[in-house]
């Protein structure tokens, strides 16, 4: 008996091996802080203001142009650069510490192949920017005493990431070998904040509620038209099928407006991990196919029943229920599942 209490005990500190493992530390680093308000120069002659950046995600970095540090950091800009290539709200910034006059910064630009007006070159007084490190970044930047011509300046090699709104919301140690692949998912994250944020009759953040409610109205409508026509009410029973059709109708051209209008086309993450995650899927797509097969489903069966083709309504309708029950009920699911539970 004994042995066998021990051989479960072993089995048991084997299994939570892995839960009590420590997890290795995670190279982006939460750090939530206003960017404030500051001027500087950039590489076209312009001036600069955080505000200039409002509604974009934007990345900054402190760089000395022929640094030999910043040429283990400024891959990691590069890297962000190809991924979001073209893409108006994404921005990359680097912020010169060694009061470099604009032409250094156009020469510098040019040796990254950097894209004009997508990736931005920033140059002040060194105190100027120094100053900017220490105060709203709440790092580090001061010259070397020992300075030499790849090594003037003393700073971090962190990148920060701005959200939208103007607050610092982390960073990444820019000569980490993963940097960029840990900034990509939280950049992704904070442009779809951005889109939902959006002024528009009903704000962004709204319309997945909105959809579920339809979703719930629709589930109603069609119980309540079953019940209707199993009780002999033929004329209530059309009212209800064709307001379920309408709303349905509704709820596409709503769920089309924020996935390609308000998200441009950018897929929302699902948070769950395990088990849970391949319950999701599962029923996702499972509501993705079905919602495709009843749509057709729905309009044949409209159209037989307003034309008095009892018959073939029937047929057809019997199994063109279910199905578009079970899409409007796992509609509400995802939404819950998605937006409500934090997972």
């Amino acid at each position: 008996m004994s042995r066998l209490l021990a051989l479960v005990l072993v089995l048991v500190l084997l299994a939570a091996r892995p839960a009590l493992a420590q997890e290795p530390k995670a190279l982006f680093q939460r750090f939530d802080r206003p960017i404030g308000d500051f001027l500087l120069q950039e590489s076209s002659g312009d001036y600069f203001r955080p505000s200039d950046l409002k509604g974009k995600v934007w990345v900054v970095q402190f760089v000395v142009p022929g640094c030999n540090e910043c040429s283990k950091n400024t891959p990691t800009m590069q890297k962000l650069q190809e991924a979001y290539c073209g893409q108006d709200d994404v921005k990359l910034v680097s912020m010169s510490l060694n009061a470099d006059p604009v032409e250094t910064l156009v020469e510098f630009a040019t040796s990254l192949v950097a894209e004009p007006g997508q990736w931005l070159f920033l140059t002040g007084t060194r105190a100027k920017v120094h100053g900017i490190v220490r105060d709203h970044f709440a790092d580090t930047a001061y010259p070397r005493k020992d300075a030499t011509p790849g090594n003037p300046i003393v700073h971090s090699m962190r990148l920060f990431l701005i959200d939208a709104r103007g607050n610092i919301v982390g960073y990444v140690v820019g000569t980490d070998s993963g940097a960029a692949e840990a900034l990509k998912p939280e950049i992704d994250r904070l442009r779809v904040q951005a889109r939902l944020d959006r002024p528009i009759p009903i704000r962004g953040e709204q319309l997945p509620w909105f959809n579920a409610m339809l979703n719930s109205a629709c589930t109603v409508l069609l119980l309540l038209g079953w019940i209707l026509i199993r009780s002999g009410y033929q004329t209530l029973h059309k009212i209800a099928m064709l307001l379920a059709l309408a709303v349905s109708m509704i709820f596409l051209s709503s769920y089309l407006f924020y996935h390609f209008v308000v998200l441009e086309a950018q897929p929302m993450r699902f948070g769950g991990e395990g088990t849970v995650r391949y319950v999701y899927f599962t029923i996702l797509l499972t509501h993705t196919i079905l919602a495709i097969t009843v749509a057709p489903l729905a309009i044949f069966i409209t159209v037989q029943g307003l034309r008095g083709a009892l018959a073939s309504h029937k047929r057809v309708a019997r199994w063109t229920l279910p199905i578009w029950l079970y899409v409007s009920i796992t509609g509400v699911v995802v939404y819950w599942m998605l937006y409500r539970i934090e997972w």
